[in-house]
């Protein structure tokens, strides 16, 4: 209506209020068809299947939650109308899931009913209500920095969180989660946990239409995963964090299509004056004695280097996890990203060539860490590989933070499970060290499960050892003279992160730290059509050696970085000089 105040969304007002051009619609349509190409909807089949899963978990939540009050020997009548409820934030939330996205899901309980409580009773009662083959996963984490059970059942990967509100003593099915009733009186743990499912509904509150931000923020997920650089848990922005960027984008852009806004997504995230925080909406102020991010006040926050901020209230950071080197690893992306675009606009190239895969293991780096986490049973191996996942971006910061001569360590935001069969401790000792000779390859599986079809026994090892390996590529100064490297402060502190948790079981479990050189990396590491490197030929390190005589060339003892011929001769018990053992060539 005229003279009616138009609304502003954000904190500043549009840059750009200008709807689609025909050519930018027909531009979003090619992108909506290059996302479809990369199965990147879910099929109405797989939704259906989503709902019906969920319906299930709300029934096995309200039964988990009056078990849990019938063994505190609550009255019936509180043990009835205690009630429960979940929540789903993430993509499905966001409306921007695919056939292989989990569900992240929150537990509502009453005010009687304990994160131990949860731990103790959930479990027992999922497995007693569901059907056994349908569930392929169940690892509970309580020592996580927000607690949590990962699951797969029924073919969809889920993430359990679980908050009890203080001030509710029964928890009704229309409850709101964004008022703020439901905070008082809950902790640091609690608030985390309720964070997620609070903050996707006001984000979605916060932008002006919906669906052109799906469809960027579909693009730009896919992007950022298979350019290996998502999850929070390593120090890149997560699911929340990059939907937040978007939604800004939509804010500045009101009635731009999403083709649009991914191209201003790139533009603006590249240029963003960081540490300038990223916001949806001002920051409301403190109350209930609830800690919100504000860096006047205190040190933590201003040390976030590229703040990313919650709108729900409190408002948190949802990027405190980024170091210098994933920040680096960051912007060189949107830089490439950014000038991809440029040549998909004037129709150089097409919209597959944004989602073009990273060159982490191929061409990015010479020199790795491999975090190697070994377990002498599956069920250690669920439970711990968790554990040091969650840690690893903390070796990364201890290498930013405290080692000269490197200049950037990047982790890869993915894990590698391997199975390795060992005839005795010998190799066993070797395995845990990094040694893939005992290695377990899917097409030995096959064969062995045939032999068994075939009435023939196959030979049963002594033992099986199952290891997952996180890989950390790191990047050295560039120059004839570099300087030594030790890096067994940040690792020793890793590792004592690992080793002082409750879950930690050393006649189970055992963490090291290697380094691999880049023609030493596993085979599994690569997809077909990617080249693997390869180690140079003497004759061509001979040339090099002459070319560059004027050089000063670090001895392998100053660098404790491997040389593959020095690691095929030695044992991994043996250590380098910075206190780290070397991965053997696979």
């Amino acid at each position: 209506m005229e003279g009616q105040q138009k609304r502003q969304w954000g904190v500043t007002s549009a840059i750009s209020e200008t709807p689609p051009t025909e050519k930018e619609l027909k531009s979003n349509d090619k992108l909506v068809e290059a996302l479809k190409a990369k199965n990147n909807f879910e099929s109405p089949e797989g939704t259906e299947n989503r709902v019906t899963l969920l319906r299930h978990l709300q029934k096995v939540v309200e039964e988990f939650i009056r078990r849990a009050g019938k063994a505190k020997g609550l009255p019936a009548s509180t043990v009835d109308s205690a009630g429960g409820k979940i929540y789903t934030f993430g993509s499905f939330a966001l409306g921007v899931f695919n056939p292989g996205s989990d569900i992240d899901t929150l537990i509502v309980a009453p005010k009687h009913i304990y994160m131990d409580d949860f731990f103790e009773h959930f479990p027992p009662t999922f497995k007693e209500m569901s059907e056994a083959s349908e569930i392929t996963e169940f690892v509970p984490v309580p020592d996580a920095h927000v607690p949590i059970i990962k699951l797969e059942f029924r073919g969809v990967s889920i993430d359990l969180l679980f908050v009890s509100l203080p001030t509710m003593s029964q928890i009704p099915s229309d409850l709101e989660l964004t008022e703020r009733s439901c905070l008082r009186g809950l902790d640091d743990a609690g608030m985390r946990s309720i964070n997620g499912a609070r903050t996707v509904r006001e984000l979605l509150d916060c932008i002006p239409q919906h669906k052109p931000f799906r469809v960027a923020l579909r693009a730009v997920k896919l992007w950022s995963k298979g350019r290996g650089i998502y999850g929070n848990m390593y120090g890149y922005p997560g699911g929340i964090a990059w939907a937040i960027m978007v939604a800004r984008i939509c804010q500045l852009y009101p009635f731009a299509c999403g083709a649009t806004l991914l191209v201003k997504f790139f533009n603006l995230m590249g240029k963003w004056a960081w540490p300038r925080p990223v916001m949806l909406k001002s920051i409301e102020p403190g109350s209930l004695n609830l800690r919100v991010w504000n860096p006047a006040i205190y040190p933590q926050d201003r040390s976030h280097l590229m703040p990313i901020i919650t709108p729900a209230f409190p408002s948190m950071c949802s990027t405190h996890t980024i170091t210098h080197s994933t920040k680096d690893t960051l912007l060189k992306e949107f830089k490439r990203a950014e000038e991809l675009l440029a040549s998909i606009q004037n129709g150089k190239l097409a919209w597959a060539d944004l989602f073009s895969p990273h060159t982490f293991f191929t061409e990015d780096h010479k020199y790795y860490l491999s975090v190697i986490a070994a377990s002498r049973t599956k069920e250690a191996r669920d439970v711990f590989s968790g554990l040091v996942s969650s840690k690893v971006r903390l070796l990364v910061k201890g290498i930013d933070d405290g080692v000269p001569g490197i200049d950037f360590a990047r982790p890869f935001p993915a894990e590698f499970d391997r199975v390795h069969h060992c005839d005795n401790e010998d190799q066993v000792e070797r395995v845990t060290q990094g040694v893939l000779d005992f290695v377990v390859k899917p097409e030995d599986t096959k064969a062995s499960a045939d032999e068994t079809t075939d009435g023939e026994s196959a030979k049963t090892p002594a033992h099986t050892i199952y290891t997952t390996t996180f890989y950390i590529g790191l990047t050295l100064p560039e120059g004839d003279r570099k300087p030594s490297l030790d890096i067994s402060f940040p690792v020793s502190e890793f590792k004592r992160y690992i080793t002082d948790a409750t879950m930690y079981d050393e006649n189970l479990m055992s963490v090291v730290v290697v380094h691999t050189r880049n023609h030493d990396l596993p085979a599994d590491l690569f997809k077909g059509g990617e080249t693997r490197p390869v180690k140079p030929a003497k004759k061509e390190k001979k040339e090099k050696k002459k070319a560059s005589s004027k050089s000063v060339k670090r001895p392998f003892a100053e660098t404790g970085l491997d040389a593959s011929e020095q690691s095929a001769k030695r044992r991994h018990s043996e250590k380098a000089p910075n206190g780290l053992p070397t991965a053997t060539p696979a």
